[in-house]
């Protein structure tokens, strides 16, 4: 009568993106069997918080998604009261080993990704439908950059110590000629 660590589903998600880390409800995959064999699927499970990878104020946010498949991971007492204050506290009843009183860890079984950030072979590769955002006080790149499309700049942009905005050019005739292409 001891509740388990499991698969389980994702059926719904609050509190993702951010904000602090949410929670989840999941219906857990591995149905119940009674002493003849015959099955019967668990019912949802609600307000599961789930894992984020953190810490202090930094987080990487990659938050579950319904459908998701990942891992419930049952706590021995009652988290109730953990889960409404966010702080230490004693449990919430006196139940123990229920999935009520589960964490989620997702990632687990899932079909092949489409955006991503991560290694790939030797490169790391950044791969999205939206837009690639660096919010930063400043960027430094230290490498070789190869870009391909487009690429806009709200500020100004330095090469060395030639501005974008502000170089000039020696020995050209005032009038309303022009200066050839780069070269």
């Amino acid at each position: 009568m001891m509740g388990t660590n499991l698969p389980a589903r994702v059926v719904a998600v609050r509190g993702a993106g951010l904000n602090p880390v949410g929670f989840v409800d999941v219906q857990p995959m591995v149905h119940q069997q009674d002493g003849v064999g015959r099955t019967v699927p668990h019912g949802i499970l609600y307000n599961i918080p789930y894992i984020r990878l953190q810490g202090g104020a930094r987080a990487f946010l990659c938050d579950p998604a319904v459908g998701d498949i990942g891992l419930i991971i049952v706590c021995g007492r009652d988290i109730s009261t953990l889960k409404a204050t966010r702080d230490a506290a004693a449990p919430g009843s006196f139940r123990q080993h229920d999935m009520a009183d589960a964490l989620y860890l997702g990632g687990l079984l899932n079909a092949a990704p489409t955006e991503y950030i991560g290694w790939v072979g030797g490169d790391v590769h950044v791969s999205t439908t939206g837009r690639f955002i660096v919010d930063a006080a400043a960027c430094v790149i230290d490498c070789d950059v190869t870009v391909k499309g487009a690429l806009s700049a709200t500020g100004d942009v330095q090469a060395g110590d030639i501005s974008l905005q502000t170089h000039t050019h020696t020995g050209v005739m005032p009038g309303g000629g022009k200066t050839g292409v780069p070269v």
